[in-house]
Order: C-alpha cells, then sequence, then structure tokens
C-alpha cells in the first residue's frame, strides 16, 4: 500500500501531463488535414479536450495501480535476491513471456505491412506495443531490472495519444466514417457525403474535408443556426 499512496502526489502532475497528450492528440490529427488547430482553438478548449478520453487515462492508471499491487504481492512472496540468484527456477517464466513478447512484435510488423488501411495498422501498432511492453515488464521482473509503473503508465498514454491522433484522422481519408452531417448556415447548407467529411468544430470555426480535391474548408461559426447528424 506504500507504493500506491505514493502515486497520490502525482496526480496534479498527471493530470498536467494527459492535458498536454489530449492537445498533441488533437494537433495531430487536425495536422493531418493541414490545419493548425492552434490558430483556431482557445486555450480553455484545449483544457476540456481530454474529457472524451478520461475512461481510457483512469482504465491506464488503474493498470498501473494493479502492476503496483502485484508487484507488491510479488515482493512479498518470493525473495528478489534469490530470484536473481538462481534464474533456472524462474527459466519458464521467463521464456514464455520473451516467447510471446516476440511474437507481438512479429505480428506486429506483419499485419501493419500488409494492412490496406492506415488506420488500421496505426492501431495495430501502438496497440501491439502496450502489450509488448507489459510482456517485456513480466520478463524483467524475473531479473534485477524492471519498467516501473510509472513508465509504463506514460508509455501507454503516449501510444494511445499518437494512435488517435493519427487513426482517427485517416478514417476520414479512408471514408471509414459513415456519419452524415447537415450543416445549416444563414446562407448555405452543407451535406456531407462520401466527398465532403465533417472533420471537426471549434468555438469559433468548423472544418469540412474534400476527399476528391484533399482540400479543408474553414468556416466561421458567426452563422451557423444548425449541427445535426443523420
Amino acid at each position: 500500500m506504500e507504493k500506491v499512496e505514493k502515486l497520490i502526489p502525482l496526480l496534479p502532475i498527471g493530470s498536467i501531463f494527459i492535458l498536454f497528450c489530449s492537445s498533441i492528440k488533437l494537433i495531430i490529427y487536425y495536422k493531418i488535414f493541414n490545419i493548425s488547430i492552434v490558430d483556431y482553438i482557445g486555450i480553455q478548449e484545449f483544457i476540456t479536450s481530454f474529457i472524451d478520453d478520461l475512461l481510457f487515462y483512469l482504465c491506464i492508471f488503474g493498470i498501473g495501480v494493479f502492476l503496483v499491487l502485484f508487484d507488491t504481492i510479488q515482493s512479498a512472496n518470493q525473495n528478489f535476491t534469490l530470484k536473481s540468484d538462481t534464474p533456472e527456477e524462474y527459466k519458464n517464466e521467463r521464456k514464455i513471456s520473451l516467447i510471446l513478447a516476440i511474437f507481438i512484435l512479429l505480428l506486429i510488423v506483419v499485419f501493419s505491412n500488409y494492412s490496406d488501411s492506415k488506420s488500421e495498422s496505426m492501431e495495430i501498432i501502438c496497440v501491439g506495443l502496450f502489450v509488448f511492453l507489459a510482456l517485456f515488464r513480466i520478463f524483467l521482473s524475473s531479473t534485477k531490472l524492471t519498467i516501473s509503473y510509472t513508465l509504463f503508465i506514460v508509455t501507454g498514454i503516449v501510444l494511445y495519444t499518437i494512435m488517435y491522433g493519427y487513426s482517427d484522422a485517416y478514417k476520414i481519408i479512408e471514408n471509414k466514417d459513415k456519419l452524415k452531417y447537415t450543416i445549416v448556415f444563414k446562407e448555405k447548407t452543407y451535406l456531407t457525403d462520401k466527398n465532403l467529411k465533417y472533420v471537426g468544430k471549434t468555438e469559433n470555426f468548423l472544418f469540412l474535408y474534400n476527399l476528391k480535391s484533399k482540400r479543408t474548408t474553414i468556416l466561421k461559426n458567426d452563422d451557423l443556426i444548425k449541427l445535426s447528424i443523420q
């Protein structure tokens, strides 16, 4: 429990880090559409942007707490010095975790190379690396080396940030987003279809992307009347 209690003072720092990652995810996402989102969004919108991802961050944090408790129980039941001095007793544990880690890396290479979808490739790579890190951490726990739970949590959040920044954008570019939007302004109405895609919206601006011309249209929300999803 002592290790868990050490997490509490880190919560404010963790919140700042999560806010930073959510902001980076937005920047990556809009950059795919040649939009410098920092020019169109206020600081208060960056602050609230992490709310949509809060559940995932809580899951990652929960995994970190589980690993802390697991390490505590493992240390109580097994002598750490004994593990390093008599590796033959833990040979199977190391072998299985290392084999699985290598297998995951091979799967990442195979599926990412043969996938026709950039969004799927990014998801496979990032999720696969997270699983690889977890297995490799188990392997290292049977030696004098280890990967701290803090590094594990940080890596998971960074991978999530990169993955969803790119994959969400490429789902639109690859026409996998089947949602249709009706955007009504005072003087014009926009209907999204297989070519015209809704990218996102800030407090003052709205973004549309044309898959044929590969151009982004930026509209001011001053005359926006209605935005609805069919």
